[in-house]
């Protein structure tokens, strides 16, 4: 089966600032499911990945994208399509390539459609589908909940990692490691806080943040006036896949306090791949990634997630029994349920499932 899978715009296939899904997409293109003929269509991007087949779409606006694209998928002829994240797009690339079947790959949460019509028409977009594939159940029981006819369209496949690759270094060194993007969304300003008050001997704290939008760029320029000063708190940008990797593998701790209702998390899963006692909160599909191998925070906002934190990281830098076991736990967790393997291999299952159904 010739597949081939579309990037929404906003998306930064590249090792210089990718996003989850850019990276979802790259490993399941690399993970050998999808076959030799398999790529990837996207909008044009600096230095994008060299390992996978890129085609690269050159256009301004979401409807010259659209239209670029389907000429290329019209001309390519794939066996079937997915669209990450953007059901708007997959809903007008399967009536623009029809009879291609199209399926969408969703990551995140949809926005809730208050009135009949509006979820009448955003039903109308979903019936245009093959199916639709979340990254966790969290996000399939959301969906269905205001789409309940397409529930036998509907699958779950968590996100894979390479677990060769998102492995521990030989030894771990007394830091606390965030990674993510810049945004106040993600706990990074209580997670800095709850440090701060602790101000343990012997730790520091790092934290590994995307920038890409405006948005980012000013609460980036706002926490690094925060922290100025400080010795113990380092801030990094725009680190490759193999230098967050890198930061997960020699560190002691991840904390990974997400306010915001997460997919899925997929940085839960590769910190608790690197050997990380992982912190994380209950929230979104945090709790499906992190299974009983972490340590969920209660979905607190403000001081008294501040205070969660603080009570938290004491006791891992207290107890170092504790922080080797949860190391220990967490690996063997991303080793038999998010290995991409294993991932790849049910995704490519539901693709035939639901291309055939």
């Amino acid at each position: 089966m010739k597949i081939a899978a579309v990037l929404p715009r906003g998306m930064i296939f590249s090792p210089k600032g990718a996003t989850s899904i850019d990276l979802v997409t790259r490993d399941l293109m690399l993970s050998g499911g999808y076959g030799s003929e398999a790529f990837v269509v996207g909008a044009k991007v600096d230095d994008p990945f060299a390992d996978v087949d890129f085609r690269a779409i050159d256009a301004d606006g979401s409807k010259a994208f659209l239209k670029n694209a389907g000429h290329l998928l019209k001309s390519e002829k794939p066996d079937l399509v997915v669209v990450h994240q953007h059901p708007e797009s997959a809903a007008a690339l399967a009536r623009a390539i029809a009879p291609i079947p199209v399926v969408l790959h969703r990551h995140g949460l949809l926005r809730n459609k208050r009135g009949l019509l509006s979820k009448w028409r955003k039903g109308r977009q979903f019936s245009k589908l093959a199916g639709v594939i979340f990254v966790s159940d969290f996000l399939r029981r959301r969906f269905l909940e205001n789409y309940p006819l397409m529930a036998d369209k509907a699958h779950v496949v968590w996100n894979g990692i390479d677990t060769d690759f998102w492995k521990p270094a030989s030894s771990k060194q007394t830091f606390i490691a965030f990674a993510g993007r810049a945004r106040a969304d993600k706990g990074i300003l209580e997670l800095a806080s709850a440090y701060t008050c602790l101000n343990p001997e012997g730790w520091s704290l790092e934290l590994a943040l995307a920038v890409q939008t405006d948005e980012e760029r000013q609460f980036f320029d706002a926490l690094m006036r925060k922290i100025a000063g400080s010795k113990t708190i380092t801030i990094r940008k725009n680190l490759s896949a193999i230098e967050v990797r890198d930061l997960f593998a020699r560190s002691a701790i991840a904390a990974l306090p997400s306010i915001v209702e997460e997919g899925f998390h997929r940085a839960v899963i590769e910190a608790m791949a690197c050997g990380c006692a992982t912190i994380a909160t209950q929230r979104g599909g945090a709790p499906e990634a992190a299974g009983g191998a972490g340590i969920l925070l209660p979905p607190d906002e403000g001081e008294a997630l501040v205070d969660e934190i603080r009570v938290t990281l004491q006791s891992l830098i207290d107890n170092s029994d504790k922080c080797q076991s949860l190391s220990e736990t967490g690996r063997a967790h991303a080793l038999q349920h998010a290995d991409i393997r294993a991932v790849a291999e049910k995704h490519m299952n539901v693709l035939k499932t639901l291309v055939t159904s």
